[in-house]
């Protein structure tokens, strides 16, 4: 992991001195934010590095990539590379897996004009929606959503080592899907909790992600949100992994 680690900040800091915005997403960025993440409960293994970039940046993206002795995945690249860029390394024993402008699972973050406000990561409040946002969520989910919320304090402003709960809210308000999923995912980090949390970490983490499940609530919602509410759970309001193509199973 540490070597990942190391790998992914060389990438970023090389791609900053180029005038590039590319930023960690998935388990490894969560690692680098959350000394929790070290605890047997919540350790967990690592696949290759996820990151976020933007679609205007796509060629020095792959100029960056490629200088640094990686090798794009051609085909990939060529059928997706107005969404998502492919780059392996076999020498290290992982790729790079770039997604540009939006982050597309079960639901679609964007982070236009995000990208600015960490260092080597998307914000902290991104990464929890990058989470919560799956809709069968497997067990490196949940660790990495405990670790975020024990690590860091509901807040509301992009302070890089806060959860900014307007972000949050602001997605889920204004998109019914990612309002359904959001809050159907924290009551169930909650109810999982003693599995993996004891004492007071327990009580900080449940305490936090109530907080925040209230704060989502109680948020202004968008006409849209009032509009595909009525449908309901009538509809589909989420995309599956076959919907996505080439999934990763490390992030």
């Amino acid at each position: 992991m540490a070597m990942m680690a190391e790998e992914a900040k060389r990438v970023i800091n090389t791609a900053r001195g180029r005038g590039v915005h590319l930023r960690l997403i998935g388990g490894l960025a969560v690692k680098l934010h959350c000394p929790s993440a070290e605890h047997r409960e919540l350790s967990r293994t690592y696949g290759d590095l996820d990151c976020v970039g933007y679609r205007s940046q796509r060629e020095k993206i792959s100029r960056l990539l490629q200088d640094l002795g990686y090798e794009p995945n051609r085909r990939f690249n060529a059928l997706q590379g107005h969404r998502r860029l492919l780059f392996e390394n076999p020498q290290l024993g992982f790729d790079v897996d770039v997604f540009l402008d939006v982050f597309p699972m079960c639901h679609e973050l964007n982070f236009l004009h995000r990208l600015e406000l960490d260092e080597y990561t998307v914000p902290v409040a991104d990464l929890l929606l990058s989470k919560l946002q799956v809709i069968q969520l497997n067990e490196k989910d949940i660790k990495d959503t405990y670790a975020l919320v024990e690590d860091h304090e509901i807040g509301e402003t992009d302070d890089r080592e806060m959860i900014n709960s307007r972000r949050i809210a602001c997605v889920c308000g204004d998109d019914w899907g990612w309002h359904k999923t959001v809050t159907m995912n924290i009551e169930q980090v909650i109810a999982l909790a003693d599995d993996y949390l004891e004492g007071k970490e327990r009580e900080r983490v449940t305490s936090r992600l109530r907080r925040l499940h209230q704060i989502i609530e109680e948020a202004p919602k968008s006409m849209k949100w009032r509009m595909r509410a009525r449908i309901g759970e009538r509809v589909r309001w989420y995309n599956l992994p076959e919907d996505i193509i080439h999934l990763h199973s490390g992030g």
